[in-house]
């Protein structure tokens, strides 16, 4: 066995018949951006989308948008808007279920004080999630003396771990 305690630069060609590096000793830094890696290998990352038409006034509905397929995860990010906002007291509210119960600390409240296209963040309470976790926007409305807003959006960010 051959064992060296200082630093050295090797100039030519290095070849390993088993390499067993240290654990944290090869960062994101090491890899090329080109490296073949195997996705099973990864973190993976997604983004659910949800829409309701852009010229369709606002309308309650549940839609699922990911279901997780990794052994675990986290939710990173979730916000919702109107492409056409609403007019006085009328309100969308856009929340996000897994399995069928809210992970937001409160519902996103999208009003007249949110213009066209605003992207409304909300607040993620319960961010674990596992295997087959089934995720899904749920939309109300209240209409009260205005005018519903047109084009529901939304999006989701998560990370899932392969294994």
């Amino acid at each position: 066995m051959f064992r060296s305690e200082e630093n050295g630069q090797f100039r030519g060609e290095v070849s390993f018949t088993n390499l067993k590096p240290n654990a944290g000793c090869i960062e994101n830094s090491h890899i090329a951006a080109d490296a073949d890696i195997d996705a099973t290998k990864l973190e993976h990352q997604h983004r659910g989308c949800y829409a309701q038409e852009s010229d369709t006034t606002a309308a309650a509905e549940s839609r699922v948008v990911h279901v997780v397929k990794g052994a675990a995860g986290e939710l990173q990010d979730f916000a919702a808007g109107c492409v056409v906002a609403n007019i006085g007291d009328s309100t969308v509210s856009v929340d996000l279920h897994k399995n069928g119960v809210s992970v937001l600390s409160a519902a996103i409240t999208i009003d007249s004080g949110d213009s066209a296209r605003d992207v409304v963040a909300g607040t993620i309470s319960t961010a674990a999630v596992v295997a087959d976790d089934v995720l899904e926007v749920v939309v109300t409305v209240a209409a009260g003396t205005g005018t519903l807003g047109k084009g529901v959006f939304a999006y989701l960010d998560i990370h899932e771990d392969e294994s």
